[in-house]
């Protein structure tokens, strides 16, 4: 069946129109309510809390991208229905099999909202809403497995950086598995403290940076890559300038002031690395080329990377020709 594409706006003001949009946003709220309030409850947990605003940063994506919509919609698109179908399928093979359900579960409600914006409005709609729909994932925790064989080696990586940073910084350390004997005191990296929270959160936040940035593929590409050691990165400081603390000023100090509010002061810390590193890369990749964009320069090198020494020849920064190197002729007529 082919549909004709309709103006949007007759489209989503037809009566038809809006009783399926209501309908199957109902139905898809009935079948995932234990999902949701699920996730809810573990949004109250440190690990994570960032749930709370990924449904609205997916409507402030929306919201961004308004200028991208679609002012033609196919309505019905058959296509949208392919997609609730295997939605539906992965749902109930994962309540059957209850093996990773509730991730699974979630990644079956990304599909399933992706094809009813397939339905309802076309692939342009789907083309204009899915990065507001792929960021939902972040709403759902992880598998428990996945959960706790990462953060044991989280707590692992914390432990030893840490141990090392103090001892180059000149703190005699010793380390027992995930406990640092420092100097004076015993530091324990307990599993609250493995920086699983600081790493989820972050890589959410990275994501969405690089989704709303305006910049070359390459620097979203690295946004997001180097998410996960950045986060490392600030724990290990966390964990390191806490042991500093309980030596200089005592327990006391360490517990009522440091250990806590350090763990607020890890997110500032680890944006400014990386907004540090997107300096870097303005450095290193000139933004003003003359003729040629940033991106196309990129793109450019990556498709032959002789271009990146190109300015070894001489007279190719300076517009002068080498020795040996005649200037073409000027056609007649040519002015000068």
């Amino acid at each position: 069946m082919s549909v004709a594409p309709k103006p949007a706006y007759a489209t989503v003001n037809s009566p038809a129109w809006i009783v399926a949009a209501v309908t199957l946003l109902a139905a898809l709220t009935f079948a995932y309510a234990k999902l949701l309030a699920y996730s809810f409850h573990e949004w109250l947990k440190p690990d994570y809390s960032h749930g709370f605003l990924v449904p609205f940063f997916s409507a402030y994506l929306l919201y961004r991208r308004w200028a991208e919509a679609p002012r033609m919609l196919r309505w019905p698109e058959p296509w949208g229905l392919a997609f609730l179908v295997v939605g539906m399928a992965i749902f109930a093979i994962a309540d059957r099999t209850n093996y990773a359900k509730e991730w699974v579960q979630g990644f079956s409600l990304i599909l399933n909202l992706c094809g009813v914006v397939l339905l309802m409005g076309g692939w342009k709609a789907l083309a204009w809403a899915w990065p507001a729909i792929a960021f939902l994932i972040f709403m759902f925790p992880l598998p428990y497995s996945v959960e706790h064989s990462f953060g044991g080696q989280l707590q692992s990586i914390a432990a030893r950086a840490s141990g090392f940073v103090l001892q180059t910084i000149g703190y005699p350390t010793l380390r027992e598995g995930v406990i640092l004997h420092v100097q004076d005191y015993d530091l324990e990296v307990e599993k609250a403290c493995n920086g699983l929270s600081m790493l989820l959160t972050f890589v959410a936040l990275s994501v969405g940076m690089a989704m709303v940035i305006t910049r070359p593929w390459l620097d979203r590409a690295i946004v997001v890559v180097a998410a996960i050691p950045i986060a490392i990165l600030a724990n290990v400081i966390r964990i390191s300038l806490t042991g500093i603390l309980y030596n200089a000023g005592g327990k006391e100090l360490g517990d009522a002031v440091f250990h806590d509010f350090a763990g607020w002061m890890m997110m500032p810390i680890a944006l400014l690395v990386l907004w540090l590193g997107l300096k870097l890369l303005d450095w290193v990749l000139v933004t003003d080329m003359g003729q040629a964009s940033r991106e196309e320069v990129i793109r450019s090198n990556a498709l032959n990377p002789a271009h990146l020494f190109m300015h070894a020849i001489p007279g190719a920064d300076t517009g002068k020709r080498g020795p040996g190197v005649k200037p073409k002729p000027t056609p007649p007529g040519t002015p000068g």
